[in-house]
C-alpha cells in the first residue's frame, strides 16, 4: 500500500494497471510451486528430524527446477502474453521487457518463501515476519526513489523488486544451508507430497482468477481503459483484508496440524474460526469507511469510482478467507480432490460474468461476480466437508457477523450516488453502526462459549 501513491503518481493509468496485471502473472504462476500444504501434513506425520529435514530439501529443489521451466516460458513467450495486456506501439517493449524479467525474481523468491515456510513449522514469527519485513522495507528504499526522481517504468520497478528480495535472500543465506543439501532430496518424498497438495494448483488458481482475471477481460472489454486502473486500486485498497486473511491462513495451516489429535481440537478449531471471521469483517467495514480518504491520499478524484467495487471485493475476500478454513478439513484426512469443484466454480462464475456482462455494465460487474463465486465457493465446500470430512464447524454465529456487514454493504449502495457526490454521512455513521453490532453479537457469543 505504500508504493500504491507512487505508483498512481508516476505511473499512467494503463502503465499502473499493466504493472499490477504483470505481477500477477508471476503470483499465479508461483502456485505450482507451492507444496505447502503437503510439507506441513508430513512434516508433522513422519517423527524424525532426517525425513523432516529430507521434506524440505526436496521441495527446495522440486522449486527450482519448476523455475526453470516456467522462466523459459515467460522469456520467450513475452511476446504471446503482451496481448493480455492494455498495448501501444509506445508502451509495447516495456511489456515485454517487464516478462522477460520475471524469471529472475524467482530464485530470491523461492528462497525467502522456503525460509518462511521453515520458520512456520519452528514457530519462529519473528524470524518468518523479519523477512517479509525486510523485503517491502527495501521495495521501498529502492522503488520509491526511482520512480519519484529516476522516471522507473515498468522495467525498472519489477528490477527493484527483483534486488529487494535478492537481498534479503542473501541476509537469511544461514537458515538455506539447512536444506540446501542436494543429498537429502528424494522422489519417493517428493511424490507424496505432490499427490497431497495437487489439488490446491487449481485451488489456488481459481482464487487468483477470482480477484484478478477481471483486469485481463476489462483490457479487451472495457471501452475506458482508465477503469481498469480503477480495479487495480480497489484490489489494492483491499489489501488490508488480504493481509488478515493471509496472516489467519500462514498461521492456521501448521496450527491444526499440530494440534489435530488434541481431545479439544474441534472446540479449538471452532474458536479460531469465529475470531477469524469477527476480525476479517472488522477490517472490511474499517477498509470501506476509508476508502474516500484512502482514494484521496494514495491516489485522486479519478479513482473515486473505486468504492463501487471495493465493498463486495472485500466481501469477497473475507468469504474466501471462510473457505480456506473449510478447505482445512479435507487436508486432515487426505481428501483434497474434493476442493476441486467448489473452487472451479467460483473461478467460472467470475469468467463467464466478467465475458458476459463487464462490457454492457461496466467494472463494477467484477465486485458482483466475485461476491457471487465467494458465497458459492464458500456454500459448496460447507456442504461436502459436512458429508466428506464430518466437518464440524457451527455456523450460527458468524451467520449473524455476515448479516450485518451486507446490511452495512447494502445501505453504501442504496446510497451510492450520495457517496460518489461526497456526503459520506451514510458511510461513516452505517460504518460505526456495523462495527459496535459485530462486537456486541461476537463478545456475546464468546461469553456464551465460556459457560
Amino acid at each position: 500500500m505504500l508504493l500504491i501513491p507512487f505508483y498512481t503518481s508516476n505511473l499512467s493509468k494503463v502503465g499502473y494497471s499493466n504493472l499490477i496485471m504483470i505481477l500477477s502473472i508471476f503470483t499465479v504462476i508461483s502456485f505450482i510451486l507451492a507444496l505447502n500444504s503437503g510439507v506441513f501434513f508430513y512434516f508433522y506425520e513422519w517423527k524424525r528430524k532426517r525425513y523432516q529435514n529430507m521434506i524440505f530439501t526436496t521441495w527446495f529443489y522440486y522449486q527450482l527446477g519448476f523455475a526453470l521451466l516456467l522462466g523459459g516460458f515467460l522469456f520467450f513467450g513475452a511476446s504471446w502474453l503482451q496481448d493480455f495486456f492494455v498495448v501501444s506501439p509506445a508502451n509495447e517493449m516495456d511489456i515485454i521487457n517487464g516478462i522477460r524479467l520475471l524469471p529472475f525474481m524467482f530464485i530470491p523468491y523461492i528462497i525467502n518463501i522456503t525460509n518462511i515456510n521453515y520458520y512456520r513449522i519452528d514457530r519462529k514469527a519473528k524470524s518468518a515476519v523479519s523477512i517479509v519485513f525486510l523485503e517491502a522495507l527495501f521495495t521501498v528504499i529502492i522503488v520509491v526513489p526511482g520512480l519519484e526522481y529516476y522516471d522507473f517504468g515498468i522495467p525498472e520497478v519489477i528490477i527493484g523488486l527483483l534486488i529487494a528480495r535478492s537481498v534479503v535472500s542473501i541476509l537469511f543465506i544461514k537458515t538455506t544451508l539447512n536444506y540446501i543439501h542436494w543429498k537429502g532430496f528424494s522422489m519417493k518424498i517428493l511424490k507424496r507430497l505432490w499427490l497431497f497438495s495437487w489439488p490446491f494448483f487449481v485451488i489456488s488458481a481459481s482464487a487468483w482468477i477470482t480477484i484478478s482475471i477481471d483486469k485481463f477481460i476489462g483490457a479487451e472489454h472495457l471501452t475506458n481503459k482508465d477503469d481498469i486502473a480503477v480495479l487495480a486500486l480497489s484490489m489494492q485498497l483491499c489489501l488490508p483484508i488480504v493481509v488478515v486473511a493471509d496472516m489467519i491462513r500462514t498461521a492456521i495451516g501448521p496450527f491444526i496440524m499440530s494440534i489435530k489429535d488434541d481431545d479439544n481440537a474441534n472446540q479449538t478449531y471452532q474458536q479460531v474460526f469465529d475470531l477469524s471471521v469477527f476480525s476479517a469483517l472488522i477490517v472490511l467495514v474499517l477498509v470501506v469507511i476509508a476508502t474516500p480518504m484512502l482514494t484521496f491520499l494514495l491516489a485522486d478524484e479519478t479513482y473515486m469510482k473505486s468504492i463501487m467495487v471495493i465493498p463486495l471485493v472485500a466481501f469477497a475476500s473475507v468469504l474466501s478467507m471462510v473457505s480456506n478454513q473449510f478447505s482445512i478439513s479435507f487436508s486432515l484426512v487426505k481428501k483434497n480432490s474434493h476442493l476441486i469443484l467448489p473452487t472451479l466454480s467460483g473461478g467460472l462464475i467470475v469468467i463467464i460474468s466478467n465475458m458476459l456482462f463487464m462490457k454492457e455494465y461496466g467494472f463494477v460487474v467484477s465486485g458482483v461476480s466475485q461476491a457471487l463465486a465467494g458465497v458459492v465457493m464458500a456454500s459448496i465446500l460447507f456442504t461436502l466437508g459436512r458429508k466428506v470430512t464430518n466437518l464440524n464447524l457451527n455456523l450460527r454465529n458468524s451467520s449473524f457477523l455476515f448479516l450485518i456487514t451486507a446490511g452495512f454493504i447494502a445501505i453504501v449502495y442504496i446510497d451510492m450516488d450520495s457517496i460518489l457526490n461526497g456526503n459520506y454521512f451514510s458511510l461513516f455513521f452505517g460504518g460505526a453502526v456495523c462495527l459496535l453490532l459485530l462486537a456486541f453479537v461476537y463478545l456475546l457469543a464468546f461469553k456464551k462459549s465460556k459457560t
